[in-house]
């Protein structure tokens, strides 16, 4: 049963019910409180997705069961006398040993980049908290994100383009690792292409409706990209077409009501309603598994950088590959050129390929 959402708007019943909820270890009430804030008093309020929301719940469940272990008569610090010193020690330990969610066999030291969006999930919670008067300040603001060594373009890099062919070739032939459907094997022919050569987002594909896609001008028009920001990503015609053609099988199965260009094929409850990311990004691990693809590889983010990376191979034009990719600034694009390896290759093959 649903618990009916406090008043937030009041400032003494949203106070009480921020310092109740830290008292008692009410996860529940404390995500509750940092997803309203989010939603309404943020900066985040119009380009808020459920991934962020997702990720900052889970910050919040580590940091808590940090704070409080399992079996513990009380927590070692209550979370409304957390200082900066307790929210650095926790990210040592989970640089060093992993999250608190999971037993302690299973624990893994997290990256440092992980780390940092779960310090990013606190920093949320605790201007929720300020906001509703639980706190007086955000311990938070002194602490600095651990820093990865790792060069950004090389953290995430780009799905290598035979490895994409194979991929391709892999779910247009089907297997034992994949569900054998012709139909679902199209779909996620498409799907596949549209993160890999145009770019989209997995929560972008997620949200496509069948009025985003205009089969006369042969384009998306993604309503909410990341920052709630809207961009039209024009389509190659073969793309195109087969979006087309999978309009005619969506028509077959699709639910009554339902408007996701993409949906589940098969299962009970799920057919024919929206897909969802976590399936797509489950079945492209299978995939690349299956071709015993190097794990850096496994995150549908390669697909995007396979796709930023051969626009600017191809223009080198770091303007173009920023509207494609919806990049706000195009600064951001500049990861594109370092993740291009193909003139670095040719220097060196020429530098010392040549015999003496």
């Amino acid at each position: 049963m649903l618990r009916p959402l406090p008043n937030y708007e009041d400032p003494a019943k949203r106070r009480l019910e921020a310092v109740r909820a830290a008292h008692e270890g009410d996860l529940e009430g404390l995500i509750a409180l940092l997803g309203y804030h989010l939603a309404h008093k943020s900066g985040k309020r119009t380009a808020l997705s459920a991934r962020t929301l997702e990720l900052y719940a889970l910050a919040v469940r580590d940091f808590f069961r940090y704070l409080w272990p399992e079996g513990a008569p009380g927590p070692r610090v209550p979370l409304l006398q957390v200082t900066p010193d307790h929210i650095d020690a926790w990210l040592a330990d989970l640089l060093a040993h992993g999250g608190h969610t999971v037993p302690p066999e299973e624990r893994r030291p997290l990256k440092p980049s992980t780390a940092a969006s779960y310090l990013a999930g606190i920093r949320a919670l605790y201007r929720a908290l300020k906001w509703a008067g639980a706190v007086r300040e955000n311990p938070t603001l002194e602490v600095r994100p651990p820093k990865d060594p790792t060069p950004r373009h090389e953290r995430r890099p780009a799905l290598p383009q035979t490895l994409y062919r194979r991929l391709l070739n892999l779910i247009q032939k089907g297997g034992k690792e994949l569900q054998e459907a012709e139909y679902k094997r199209f779909r996620d022919l498409l799907i596949l292409r549209l993160m890999g050569e145009v770019g989209l987002r997995i929560s972008e594909v997620e949200g496509l409706n069948v009025e985003d896609f205009d089969p006369v001008e042969e384009e998306l028009h993604i309503q909410r990209g990341k920052g709630g920001k809207a961009r039209t990503v024009p389509l190659p015609p073969d793309l195109a077409e087969g979006l087309q053609a999978w309009l005619k099988v969506r028509t077959l199965h699709a639910a009554p009501g339902e408007k996701a260009l993409f949906i589940n094929l098969g299962g009970r409850k799920a057919h024919g309603r929206r897909l969802r990311a976590w399936t797509i990004r489950k079945e492209l691990s299978e995939a690349l598994r299956a071709l015993e693809a190097p794990r850096r590889y496994y995150g549908p983010h390669s697909l995007r950088h396979l796709a930023g990376t051969r626009l600017y191979q191809a223009t080198g034009d770091l303007y173009l590959v920023a509207t494609l990719l919806g990049h706000a600034d195009v600064s951001t694009s500049q990861i594109y050129a370092k993740m291009d390896r193909s003139r670095l290759k040719e220097a060196v093959r020429n530098l010392y390929g040549k015999k003496p």
